[in-house]
């Protein structure tokens, strides 16, 4: 007798369970999620849209010299490239640690996001790409903004995504976006408008293209 509402923000179907469709209401983030939920028996009548969304107080660009200069001094000069995510399979580190073989020497990534380094770490020593690659364990939702703000693109390339914040938080803040062309980034970014939306995200030679 206790009405019950669910709140559903992954696609994988490890993370979507059929119990879903006995609840009184279902909160889905993106079309992506909803279709997930659909196909777990739940009814249309049930489901109510909920996307994420950003304090645009919080993200938006920055443009002040002085309060880029201290990440402009802490990495060497050259072109930097921000991955923003967990250090897990799904965020697909891989492709990008790969991608750094194809791009020029003056390309870096810097890879922030909690997790265990040491597999993409190992990885990145045997493509010779390990002195461009730089490893946070994470940044601060009021420090993200200047992240954004100073890199030359922020590229995630998930492999799935229920919704995909930080996206939007790099919307928020005028960053040049790549990632995957999957819903639900493809769902409110346009390929060549808002974001560069790669179809073969697992290919590190396209995507260092994309770059």
């Amino acid at each position: 007798g206790v009405p019950v509402v669910v709140s559903v923000h992954d696609t994988h179907p490890d993370m979507v369970k059929k119990v879903v469709r006995y609840a009184d209401l279902i909160w889905c983030v993106s079309a992506a999620v909803e279709k997930e939920v659909l196909a777990r028996g739940a009814n249309r009548q049930q489901i109510r849209r909920l996307p994420n969304r950003v304090d645009a107080g919080v993200f938006h660009r920055r443009t002040d010299p002085a309060a880029l200069a201290p990440l402009a001094r802490r990495f060497p000069p050259g072109k930097y490239i921000l991955h923003v995510g967990r250090k897990v399979p799904q965020k697909n580190l891989d492709t990008l640690i790969r991608a750094l073989a194809h791009l020029p020497t003056e390309y870096a990534c810097i890879f922030a996001g909690l997790g265990d380094c040491a597999p993409y770490v190992s990885l990145a020593n045997q493509v010779g790409v390990a002195s461009r690659c730089h490893w946070i364990a994470a940044i601060a939702n009021s420090d993200l903004p200047l992240w954004y703000s100073w890199c030359d693109c922020m590229c995630t390339p998930s492999r799935w995504e229920g919704f995909g914040i930080v996206f939007i938080e790099a919307a928020a803040c005028g960053a040049a976006i790549v990632t995957s062309d999957i819903a639900p980034m493809n769902e409110f970014l346009t390929n060549e408008v808002s974001a560069c939306l790669v179809q073969h995200y697992e290919e590190p030679s396209v995507l260092a293209r994309a770059i």
